[in-house]
C-alpha cells in the first residue's frame, strides 16, 4: 500500500482521532517547491517529513497536540506514518496543501516561528537506551514477554494461552493483530512504537498544557496520572474510570482499572464534551477537567446532589479484553444457563467467552454482538437490582371480562404483550402467550409511563391506551389439539423465545433453540413415526437431524444432533419419553443445543415456545432411558 493510500484509509477510518475526509490526498509537493520561508519561520522546521526525528520532531507534534490534532504515539520525535497523518489532518483543516511535510505555512499555522518561543519547546533530547522490549520477538520467553502479553490482552488483542512467558505463535499472531488495528508494520516484533502504544518499560513525563479557550496552561511535574493509556493498568486507570464515571461518563466494564479501547472511548467521549484536544489519553488537560492529580482551587459545594448516570451496570458494554471479577460473574452466568464457555470462569474475556455469549444472544433473539447488553444482561440477573417485594396493591379488581388475566396462557396474551414490547416496554420472556410477574411487572411500568393507575393488571383505560380489543380466551395459535407428553431435552437447559428472530439471508427462525450440552439425551415428545433423517453434510444448516410424526401428519423436527440412538432409522416406531438421540452442535451452529419445531398437519411451523415452556423439564438433569422401538416393516 502506498504512503498516500495508508494516510487515506487513516483518514477514513478516523484512526487519528482528528479529522475525517472522504476524498483523496493532493499530490505531494517537494520541500523545493514550497511558499516561500516566512521570515519568521524557524529553518530547521522547514522540510520535516516522515523519517525526521529528534527536538524538531517534537516540537511539531507537541504544536498538533496543542492545535486540537491527535499524533497517535504522542511526542515521541519520530516523525512516523501517525504524525504524517496529523500534519495532513492538520493543513486539511487550515485549508493548506496536504502534504504531510513542515512547509513555511504550516510551521507558520502551527505557530511555530523563529520570532516567538515554539508552543510547549521541549527539553534538549539526549539519547535514550534502547528499550528492554524492543526486538522481542519468537522465542523469547520470561518475565518481559509475559508483561507484553499482559498489555496486549489490556489493550482488548486476544492472546492464546495467554500471558505465559513464552512468546510462540500465539503472541506473534496477537502482535501481528495489534500492529494492524494500530496502523503499524504487521512485523510481529517489538518496535519502539509498540513500546510506546503499549507503554512498555517507560515512565510518565512531566507535561506542559497549551492555553484553551477556558483553561489557563498548567505545568504539571509528575502528574501520575498523565500518559495514562490504552494498555495501562492499576490503581491510578481506577481512579481515572472513578471519575469518568462521576463525570456522567458511561465506562464499559465500569471501574476495573484496566484502560482497554471502552476506557478510551469514555475518555475520548469527555474530551470531546469538554472541548478538549481528543485523543482518548490522559494529558494535563484531560487530568485537571477530571480533577485528577492538581491542586485544586476551593470549589462551591453544590446545593443538590450529582445525578447519577443513567446506565449503571457495570456489566453492560463488557466484551473481548475485559478482564476481572465481573467476567467472571458472567462466565458463570453463561455456564448456568446450559452454555459452554471454553476454559471456564477465569475471568478473562476471551474469544471462547465471546462465542458464549454470541450464542446466547441466537437463543435469547438479541443483536448477536459478542458485548453485553442491557437485555442480555437483564437475562442473566446480572447487575439487575432485586426485585420490588411490595406485595401487589389490594383493592384493584381483576382485569375486566374480555381481557387476559394473571395466570392465563393464551393467544390474547401473546397479543397483548406484543403489545407492550411495540410500546417500547421490556417483558421478560417475550410476547410466550403466559400472563405471570413478568407481564404483571410490564404492565405496571406502561401504566407508570403513560399516568395511568398503576395495578398490574389489564384496566379498561390500559387497553384504551394500548388498543387493545376484548376477545375471548383461545389456545394457542393455529393448533389447538397440539400437547407434548414429554419435554424433548435431558437438563440441565435453557431456552428463550427466539419465534421469527432474524435469521441470516433474510431468514426467520422458525424454531425454538435448547442450549444444553453436547451427548444430553433427547427424547421423543409424542407417540409417533420416525419419517425422516438428516445428515450431517458439508453445506447443509440443519446437521443430524430426525422428524417425529403423528398419525395426523403433525410433525416435530429435532436439528444440530449429535448423533441417533441405537434403532433409530426412517420407519421407527417410537412412544413418548423414548431416547432418540443426542444433543449436538452439527451443521451451522454456534454451540451444542436442540433446535426443535412444531409443524400442526405437516402445515407451516408454529411457535414452539409456550408448550415447551407449559412442561419446562430444563432443571431434570436424571437421565430417562427409555427404548420401546418397533422396528420398520
Amino acid at each position: 500500500m502506498s504512503p498516500q493510500s495508508r494516510i487515506r484509509r487513516l483518514f477514513v477510518q478516523g484512526a487519528c482521532g482528528a479529522l475525517v475526509v472522504s476524498g483523496g490526498l493532493s499530490a505531494m509537493p517537494t520541500v523545493a517547491s514550497a511558499a516561500p520561508l516566512l521570515a519568521n519561520v524557524a529553518p530547521s522546521l522547514v522540510g520535516l517529513r516522515q523519517g525526521s526525528s529528534g527536538a524538531d520532531v517534537v516540537t511539531v507534534q507537541r504544536a498538533l497536540i496543542a492545535a486540537g490534532i491527535s499524533v497517535r504515539g504522542g511526542a515521541d520525535g519520530q516523525y512516523g506514518p501517525a504524525t504524517r497523518a496529523a500534519v495532513v489532518g492538520f493543513q486539511l483543516k487550515k485549508g493548506l496543501a496536504q502534504s504531510g511535510e513542515i512547509d513555511a505555512a504550516t510551521a507558520d499555522a502551527l505557530g511555530i516561528t523563529g520570532g516567538s518561543a515554539p508552543v510547549n519547546p521541549p527539553a534538549p533530547v539526549t539519547p535514550s537506551p534502547v528499550n528492554e522490549y524492543v526486538g522481542l520477538k519468537i522465542g523469547a520467553r520470561g518475565a518481559l514477554v509475559k508483561v507484553l502479553q499482559e498489555k496486549l490482552i489490556a489493550s482488548g488483542t486476544t492472546v492464546r494461552g495467554g500471558a505465559d512467558g513464552v512468546f510462540g505463535e500465539a503472541t506473534k499472531s496477537a502482535m501481528i493483530a495489534f500492529q494492524r488495528r494500530s496502523s503499524l508494520p504487521d512485523t510481529g516484533v517489538v518496535s519502539q512504537q509498540e513500546v510506546d502504544f503499549l507503554h512498555l518499560g517507560t515512565t510518565t513525563p512531566s507535561v506542559v498544557t497549551p492555553a484553551t479557550a477556558d483553561e489557563p496552561a498548567v505545568v504539571a511535574p509528575g502528574n501520575p496520572y498523565v500518559g495514562l493509556a490504552v494498555g495501562s493498568s492499576g490503581q491510578l486507570v481506577k481512579e481515572v474510570q472513578l471519575a469518568l464515571i462521576d463525570a456522567g461518563i458511561i465506562v464499559r466494564g465500569g471501574a476495573d482499572g484496566v484502560f482497554g479501547n471502552a476506557t478510551q472511548s469514555a475518555v475520548s467521549k469527555f474530551q470531546k464534551e469538554n472541548n478538549l484536544g481528543v485523543s482518548g489519553a490522559i494529558y494535563v488537560a484531560t487530568a485537571i477537567k477530571l480533577g485528577l492529580g492538581i491542586t485544586a482551587p476551593p470549589a462551591v459545594e453544590p446545593t443538590t446532589p450529582p445525578v447519577a448516570p443513567a446506565n449503571s451496570n457495570p456489566y453492560v458494554g463488557m466484551t473481548v479484553g475485559n478482564q476481572g471479577p465481573l467476567v467472571k460473574d458472567l462466565q458463570t452466568a453463561l455456564m448456568g444457563k446450559g452454555l459452554v464457555v471454553r476454559g471456564g470462569a477465569d475471568g478473562s474475556f476471551g474469544n471462547a467467552t465471546k462465542s458464549a455469549l454470541i450464542a446466547f444472544q441466537k437463543v435469547n433473539a438479541l443483536p448477536q454482538t459478542g458485548v453485553v447488553t442491557e437485555q442480555g444482561a437483564q437475562i442473566l440477573n446480572l447487575g439487575t437490582p432485586t426485585p420490588d417485594p411490595t406485595p401487589e396493591p389490594s383493592g384493584f379488581a381483576p382485569s375486566p371480562v374480555g381481557f387476559p388475566q394473571k395466570g392465563e396462557s393464551s393467544e390474547r396474551v401473546r397479543v397483548f404483550q406484543q403489545l407492550l414490547i411495540d410500546y417500547g416496554i421490556n417483558v421478560f420472556g417475550g410476547a410466550d402467550g403466559s400472563f405471570g410477574n413478568a407481564t404483571a411487572s410490564a404492565i405496571k411500568k406502561f401504566q407508570q409511563n403513560n399516568g395511568l393507575t398503576v395495578t398490574g393488571t389489564v384496566t379498561q383505560e390500559t387497553a384504551d391506551k394500548l388498543g387493545l380489543v376484548a376477545s375471548d380466551p383461545s389456545a394457542p395459535p393455529t393448533a389447538p389439539s397440539i400437547k407434548l407428553d414429554r419435554f424433548p431435552v435431558q437438563g440441565r437447559c435453557f431456552f428463550g423465545n427466539t419465534w421469527h428472530a432474524a435469521r441470516g439471508e433474510g431468514r426467520l427462525h422458525e424454531g425454538t433453540d435448547l442450549i444444553a450440552s453436547e451427548g444430553n439425551l433427547l427424547y421423543a415428545v409424542v407417540d409417533g413415526t420416525i419419517t425422516k433423517q438428516y445428515w450431517d453434510l458439508p453445506g447443509l444448516r440443519a446437521g443430524n437431524g430426525i422428524r417425529v410424526a403423528q398419525d395426523d401428519g403433525t410433525y416435530f423436527t429435532y436439528l444440530h444432533m449429535s448423533g441417533f440412538a441405537p434403532g433409530i432409522e426412517v420407519g421407527t416406531k417410537v412412544i413418548a419419553g423414548d431416547v432418540i438421540g443426542f444433543v449436538g452442535n452439527t451443521g451451522s451452529s454456534a454451540t451444542p443445543h436442540l433446535h426443535f419445531e412444531i409443524h400442526p398437519v405437516g402445515g407451516a411451523a408454529v411457535n414452539p415456545y409456550p408448550y415447551l415452556k407449559a412442561i419446562d423439564d430444563c432443571q431434570n438433569t436424571t437421565p430417562q432411558y427409555q427404548s420401546s422401538f418397533a422396528s420398520p416393516q
